[in-house]
């Protein structure tokens, strides 16, 4: 008989959200968010950032820097709401790019009216990564197309 186990942890605000999947005997699942937070069977709750955390804040400070030097040598400045926004998708971005964690399914329809240069400096960005998937750049762009609105 399989034993069941914790498959994914979903937050949405507050609530946490479990779903549950067949594990094969014999496997192991340690789950952990964004964080590095992992619970344990006891409720107990220890920090895993590890080498992946610090692997991933590298990464993300790294590129911080190269997007803004991308955008103030195309005179795009980002309001503070703006700014926010953007390194907090960039973040997200090192954390994918580290931890191969993908992104879901997105529609490229939802992009059609984002400018070629906009697309452009997203894509610019993606390939510094070097391992992230083209729709990245689409949801990437949309962050320059807005703060080229400030103009």
């Amino acid at each position: 008989m399989q034993s069941i186990t914790l498959s994914v942890r979903l937050s949405t605000s507050k609530w946490k959200t479990t779903r549950y999947k067949l594990q094969p005997l014999g496997a192991s699942f340690i789950p952990r968010d964004i964080n590095g937070v992992t619970q344990v069977n006891n409720g107990a709750v220890i920090n895993d950032v590890g080498e992946q955390a610090t692997q991933t804040e590298l990464l993300a400070e790294k590129m911080l820097q190269q997007v803004y030097a991308l955008l103030s040598r195309r005179n795009i400045i980002p309001n503070a709401v703006q700014e926010q926004m953007l390194t907090s998708h960039v973040r997200a971005m090192a954390h994918r790019s580290i931890s191969g964690e993908p992104l879901p399914e997105v529609d490229a329809s939802l992009f059609e009216e984002i400018s070629e240069d906009s697309m452009m400096l997203a894509r610019e960005v993606v390939a510094e990564f070097g391992n992230l998937p083209e729709e990245e750049s689409w949801l990437l762009s949309v962050h320059f197309e807005v703060a080229k609105d400030n103009l």
